[in-house]
């Protein structure tokens, strides 16, 4: 059968870095499947092998969490005994020792940029596999169209209120801005009626906000932080927001230089009410709350 151009093996404790790496390699051409393309009623590890076995290329994220998780040592076993196997190392361990010798690409600190030529050197390594393939099966690899980079997270630009013409769906009305990089995200009937945000307004990072789903939010300096803050007073791995009844809870996750709300230090965890404003390094976020009847207008981005 034919497969996707890459698959990806990682601990479910990394799933934001899947998700961001997913999502990268698509704007750069690549079919990608993760397990978040996984349907209700399928078999898990029968559909997981089955795109393993046909992916072009298998790419593993090593980290402590993945590297104690046998499912992720199973997949690159067999991705290795198939010389398709491509390991990245997205947080400093000690990989299993049968994959010690193997090339890897260091990405630990990568912050995301595409220009980084460490990612361009993934992305040869992925190409190679990929183009073996296309050309063993379907001839040359077709030239794929350059896209734009987008940042990880990335939150659309606060605007104003606009009514979706009777012909359109709400979900996705038109803009005179290009929000070709906000995350799309329908609020239906069934749905929830208001959403906690996080929102930044600053002369650096623009307007921007963030809905805190019910996963909640990694705030840090580099993935697999779900808001990334270029900030050298924001740690790797900063806080982290969730919902708590009307309010968010914030707790800070050993940082450096520590989290605050509204001026006060937070020790460990702390409330965030409605109005209340997070300081994380430089940059300030007021927690607001919006109803779905706007939010189903707009797209925003979704932690």
């Amino acid at each position: 059968m034919a497969g996707r151009d890459i698959f990806i093996s990682y601990s479910r404790d990394d799933r934001a870095a899947a998700r961001h790496f997913a999502k990268c390699l698509e704007e750069d051409g690549f079919t990608v499947w993760w397990d978040a393309a996984l349907h209700s009623g399928e078999s898990f590890d029968q559909v997981i092998e089955r795109e393993l076995r046909a992916a072009a290329a298998a790419i593993v994220l090593w980290s402590p969490r993945s590297v104690a998780s046998r499912w992720v040592r199973a997949e690159a076993t067999l991705a290795d005994r198939q010389g398709k196997l491509i390991p990245v190392i997205i947080e400093q361990c000690e990989r299993p020792i049968i994959f010690e010798l193997t090339h890897t690409n260091d990405l630990a600190d990568w912050i995301g940029d595409k220009n980084d030529p460490r990612w361009k050197g993934l992305v040869d390594d992925i190409a190679r596999l990929v183009g073996d393939r296309r050309a063993r099966t379907a001839g040359p690899a077709a030239e794929k169209p350059a896209a734009q980079p987008v940042p990880f997270a990335a939150a659309l630009p606060l605007q104003r209120e606009q009514q979706a013409p009777p012909h359109q769906p709400a979900m996705v009305p038109p803009q005179d801005n290009d929000d070709s990089q906000a995350t799309q995200f329908f609020v239906g009937a069934d749905c929830q009626d208001i959403f906690h945000c996080l929102e930044i307004s600053t002369e650096e990072h623009g307007e921007r906000r963030y809905i805190v789903a019910p996963q909640g939010l990694r705030i840090g300096r580099s993935p697999p932080a779900d808001i990334i803050l270029s900030d050298r007073q924001v740690s790797r791995s900063h806080c982290l927001v969730e919902l708590d009844g009307n309010a968010l809870r914030i707790t800070d996750l050993g940082s450096t230089n520590g989290t605050y709300v509204d001026g006060k230090r937070v020790e460990r965890s702390a409330s965030l009410a409605v109005g209340s404003v997070l300081t994380v390094g430089t940059v300030s976020m007021r927690h607001q709350v919006r109803s779905a009847r706007v939010m189903s207008q707009r797209r925003y981005a979704v932690g």
